[in-house]
């Protein structure tokens, strides 16, 4: 091997390890979250849904960072249309897309706790 080769296999093994820490942070965030079918998340929805069961609260900019990760974002107030919409899927099942006023958006822990249930028995079937 040439000083070369031995230069690109040393970054192909740097970029692959970067690659997996991201996809580990992102799932530690709850951005690479996926939702179980019955509750008619988009993928969007996902994202936030698991945004806001993996962190306390969650501002509209963290959740636009999340959802388009710098790459031609929409308006800021498509959030805000995302969460109106997981609110009434998510009703159902007593889980509450919460707003605190100025901060963000947040599940309580009742929320969460049933979020977690709901997520707990899909994956034991």
């Amino acid at each position: 091997m040439t000083l070369r080769d031995d230069l690109i296999a040393s970054l192909e093994a740097e970029n692959d390890q970067l690659r997996e820490r991201c996809r580990q942070l992102e799932t530690m965030l709850g951005i690479r979250f996926e939702a179980p079918p019955l509750l008619c998340l988009t993928q969007q929805e996902a994202v936030i849904f698991g945004c806001l069961l993996k962190n306390r609260i969650m501002t509209r900019d963290a959740l636009m960072i999340a959802l388009y990760q710098g790459r031609d974002e929409a308006e800021a107030k498509i959030v805000d249309v995302f969460v109106c919409k997981m609110r009434k899927k998510l009703k159902p099942y007593g889980i509450l897309v919460q707003t605190k006023w100025g901060e963000g958006y947040y599940f309580d822990a009742d929320s969460k706790a049933r979020a977690q249930n709901l997520l707990d028995q899909v994956n034991a079937q």
